[in-house]
């Protein structure tokens, strides 16, 4: 599927230069920084820029001879996926430092734990810090703004919202006012515009991680169609569960519940249960593929039965369970689904399955900085490079006639 996909499209506006350029100031001032990112996509959603400017931090404060410096990743919408948190948590801590929160939306609980943490770091470090600074970051959606208003309920008790928030991203393009998040410890923090990195990159990777993040409305909504979006949706909820993808939940009592790898068709069957059609009867298509999609980003996919995947950035799925009864989340992970759509059988918990995706990103994203499958590369320099690259072959097979010709 990857391979029919566009290529990696750019969304880097300005508001989002300026904001990684102030960065190591206002890091400077900071003592929490609370990341926030998406657990439908744990790994996607991780910025490198920001990953590097963090660890950069890190590192200066701690050669400078300390200070607060604490990290807090949030992993917002966690009503949207079905289990299997602590395997992710566990799995992430062998390879990084910061500490790991989910939070669901509109769960008192969950805010409540994390503003407890915060208020422990504040009175941990009191004497060094008599107001406690936090810095939210992340990529464009996350759920920053929405996070910051529902802490700032929970520790003053004032329920007005002072952070505009909005289903599409890049509502916030500066940072924000200093908010008291806590009367007691004094706790503030600053919002800032979600950040996506430069170029999203070339090649199969490049364009896979765009998908993802278009998916879950991370990305301007005008770079990719809803047919698009959709179809890609299709096949990756098909390799999740491809005996009863969850899809098949929407299908009205009359159509056959049988897979399809055909977006048309599915779109077709959707629209009879939704009554869309254009004049002259015909299926209305854009309105049917932005309905499907918004089923999926409110969570419509975990209430779907039978769905034993886990998330669009870990190739596996776990064991296939017999019923309702014996789904498991945190079962044993059975089928793993290779590079090219194959399963193999490979025992494992699923916490050493996320931890072995998890390592490969690290290695072949992080680790690199500018990693080889292609981030930091624009479209125009993709083109660019196969431009150069068919160059290239043009004149070693012009050498090759001419070294025939000799002889």
């Amino acid at each position: 599927m990857s391979h029919l996909l566009p290529s990696a499209a750019s969304w880097f506006p300005g508001h989002m230069a300026t904001f990684t350029k102030q960065l190591p100031a206002l890091l400077a001032q900071t003592h929490v920084v609370l990341e926030v990112r998406d657990v439908r996509l744990p790994l996607t959603s991780i910025n490198p820029t920001l990953e590097a400017a963090l660890q950069k931090w890190r590192k200066g404060r701690e050669a400078s001879g300390g200070g607060v410096c604490e990290r807090i990743v949030v992993y917002s919408k966690r009503d949207l996926i079905s289990g299997g948190e602590e395997a992710l948590r566990d799995a992430l801590s062998r390879h990084f430092d910061h500490r790991t929160h989910f939070n669901s939306n509109g769960s008192p609980k969950d805010i409540h734990d994390l503003q407890s943490t915060l208020v422990s770091i504040a009175k941990e470090n009191a004497e060094v810090a008599p107001a406690l600074n936090v810095l939210v970051v992340g990529m464009p959606n996350m759920g920053k703004s929405t996070l910051l208003n529902s802490l700032r309920w929970a520790g003053t008790n004032n329920a007005t919202k002072a952070m505009r928030t909005s289903a599409l991203p890049g509502l916030t393009q500066k940072t924000s006012e200093r908010l008291k998040l806590c009367l007691d410890p004094p706790i503030y923090a600053v919002d800032s515009p979600g950040v996506m990195v430069p170029f999203l990159g070339r090649g199969n990777e490049g364009r896979e991680r765009a998908f993802k993040l278009a998916l879950i409305a991370g990305l301007k909504d005008s770079l990719y169609d809803d047919e698009a979006l959709s179809a890609y949706l299709l096949y990756k909820l098909n390799r999740l569960n491809p005996s009863h993808p969850a899809y098949l939940s929407l299908y009205p009592p009359s159509v056959p519940q049988t897979p399809t790898d055909s977006v048309e068709e599915l779109l077709d069957i959707l629209s009879h249960r939704l009554n869309a059609r254009l004049k002259g009867g015909e299926p209305d298509i854009k309105r049917t593929a932005k309905w499907f999609l918004k089923w999926w980003r409110e969570g419509g996919a975990t209430k779907a039965p039978m769905s034993h995947g886990w998330g669009f950035d870990f190739n596996f799925r776990v064991r296939k369970p017999q019923s309702l009864e014996e789904f498991d989340p945190e079962a044993s992970v059975e089928y793993v689904v290779d590079e090219n759509g194959h399963e193999v059988l490979q025992e494992g918990s699923l916490e050493e399955k996320m931890e072995r995706e998890i390592n490969r990103y690290v290695t072949e994203v992080l680790a690199t900085g500018e990693n080889t499958k292609g981030f930091g590369t624009s479209v125009t320099k993709e083109r660019q490079i196969e431009r150069a690259e068919k160059r290239r072959v043009r004149e070693e097979r012009r050498q090759r006639k001419r070294s025939d010709s000799r002889r």
